[in-house]
Parts: structure tokens; C-alpha cells; sequence
């Protein structure tokens, strides 16, 4: 029980942490800096973190075969590299309610990939779901244009195309990673994670991240630029992988649904987006598609 408790808890701060998120990067990105610099400074400060706790945290440190440090490296490039470079690119130009709304397909992909890796069917409800959930999607993805053009906050198609295609690959991330979770425990998986995810990084935000203009930095511009390095790079991956360790995929994407709830409104709190009609009915296809998928998994 302790522990169910402590799992949910988990999951609901990440929720919060990766739905402040949303708005929190927009006070740095791309004003002070590039998404891929972001990135960069994200994964290679968070992996100099779990290297030097993890012989503090954990005595009994098991050898990773070669084999198990290849397909940790598989995951890496799906749930650190890939997915963060899409993600950031993808919310420098798109808006906080967007992007925050197009991650909840994640639990649709989920089932997608699962069903694809593991040869399951797919019955009615879940096929309608993925259709809705797309059809969802893909509409908030073309809208972008005509929702600034009403008055919302500047988006672009592309950037919101960049953020499904991260919610794609974290949606690979979480099936693929969990034998991993199984077999080692949390710092082990997640230190060889950031390892091998900022060696995949440095190519691609090295230039930036010599560009960054630090002098320019405020109070709020560290506090932001802090909050996503120390709140989401590490507080939050390693909550959502310890979560991950202890319960179901399928039950650490369903907290996935709270972010855009949360972000939509630290958003608007700040003044930084305004809520449309037109995407409140694209965020309903999406969600009746997730909910479709869940009640089918049951």
C-alpha cells in the first residue's frame, strides 16, 4: 500500500513538473537559448548527477553486459536524444496548450507499438481510439496557423508535428525500457540512459550551447533555466522511472492525461496562451481516442 501510495505520488509530480514545463522553457527558449543548447545542458549535467549519486545512493552496483549496454543505448536515443531534441525544437514554435495537449496521444502510441511488438489484436475499441486520437492530433497540428491568426499564441504546424513525433518515440521509450526497469535497479538504468543520451546530443547542441548568451541571464531566466535542468532532467526522470519500475506502462502514461490540464493552466495563469474552442474540440477527439484505448486495455 506504502508503496502504490508512493507511485501515484510520484506520477502526480512529474505531471505537475513536466506541466509547468510547457510554459517555464518559453522564459529562456529561444530568446536566450536554442532548443538543442537546452538539450545539451539538460542531459550532460543530469548524467554528471546520476554517475556521482549513484555510488551513493546504491552499494551493490551490478555489471551491465555488453549486450544489455547496447540495448540500453537503443533506449536511450528513444527516451532521452530523440524524443528531448523533438520536443524542445518542437515547443520553441509551437504553443504551451498545443504541445501539451498533442503529448497525451503518448498512451495511444503506447498501444499502437505494444500491439505491433508483441503481436496483440486489435479490437474495435481500440482501433476507434487511435483513429479519434489521431484524427485529434493531426487536426491541432494543421490548426496551428489559423489558431494564431484568431488570436492565440504563435504556434506552427511543424512545431506541433515535432512534439507527436516526440510523443512517438517516448511512447517506444516506455515499452521498450521496462525489461530494463525489471532487471536493474532505477539509478543503474537511468545514469547509463543520460550516458549514452549525451553522447547522441553533443553533435547537435554543442554550436548552440557555445552561443549561449549567459550575461544576458535575469533571476526568473536561472530560475527557469534551473527548474527544467534540476526538475525535469533529473527530479522528474528518475521519478517517472522509479514510478516506472514499480507499476505499469500503461499506468505511467495515464498520468500523462494531467499535463495538459496543468499546463493549459499555468499557461494561461501566466498570460503566456489563451485557450480556443477549436482546440478544446481537437483536445476532446484526443482525449475520447486515449479513453477508447484505456478501456479497451481493461
Amino acid at each position: 500500500m506504502k508503496t502504490r501510495l508512493l507511485v501515484h505520488g510520484s506520477l502526480l509530480l512529474t505531471a505537475l513538473f513536466y506541466g509547468a514545463s510547457y510554459t517555464v522553457a518559453k522564459e529562456v527558449m529561444p530568446k536566450l537559448i536554442q532548443p538543442q543548447a537546452f538539450i545539451l545542458f539538460r542531459v550532460v549535467i543530469a548524467c554528471a548527477f546520476f554517475w556521482a549519486m549513484h555510488p551513493l545512493v546504491q552499494r551493490n552496483r551490478p555489471s551491465v553486459p555488453l549486450r544489455d549496454l547496447g540495448y540500453l543505448a537503443i533506449c536511450a536515443f528513444f527516451g532521452v536524444a530523440g524524443n528531448m531534441l523533438l520536443f524542445f525544437k518542437g515547443l520553441a514554435i509551437s504553443s504551451p496548450i498545443n504541445a501539451s495537449v498533442i503529448m497525451i496521444t503518448t498512451p495511444i502510441f503506447i498501444l499502437a507499438f505494444a500491439s505491433f511488438y508483441l503481436k496483440e489484436k486489435l479490437g474495435w475499441k481500440k482501433l476507434t481510439g487511435i483513429a479519434l486520437g489521431t484524427t485529434g492530433a493531426l487536426l491541432l497540428i494543421l490548426s496551428a496557423e489559423s489558431v494564431f491568426a484568431r488570436g492565440g499564441t504563435y504556434n506552427s504546424s511543424l512545431g506541433n508535428l515535432f512534439v507527436m513525433l516526440n510523443a512517438m518515440l517516448f511512447a517506444v521509450y516506455l515499452v521498450l525500457i521496462k525489461p530494463m526497469m525489471a532487471k536493474y535497479d532505477t539509478f543503474t538504468v537511468v545514469k547509463w540512459l543520460f550516458l549514452f543520451g549525451a553522447l547522441m546530443v553533443l553533435p547537435f547542441g554543442l554550436r548552440e550551447g557555445l552561443q549561449v548568451p549567459w550575461h544576458q541571464f535575469d533571476a526568473t531566466a536561472w530560475a527557469a533555466f534551473w527548474f527544467i535542468i534540476v526538475g525535469i532532467s533529473i527530479a522528474a526522470y528518475w521519478l517517472n522511472a522509479w514510478a516506472l519500475k514499480h507499476t505499469k506502462a500503461s499506468v505511467v502514461g495515464t498520468y500523462i492525461y494531467l499535463q495538459p490540464l496543468l499546463a493549459t493552466l499555468i499557461a494561461m495563469w501566466s498570460g503566456r496562451d489563451k485557450l480556443l474552442p477549436e482546440q478544446v474540440f481537437y483536445g476532446f477527439l484526443i482525449f475520447t481516442g486515449v479513453y477508447l484505448v484505456s478501456e479497451a486495455k481493461k
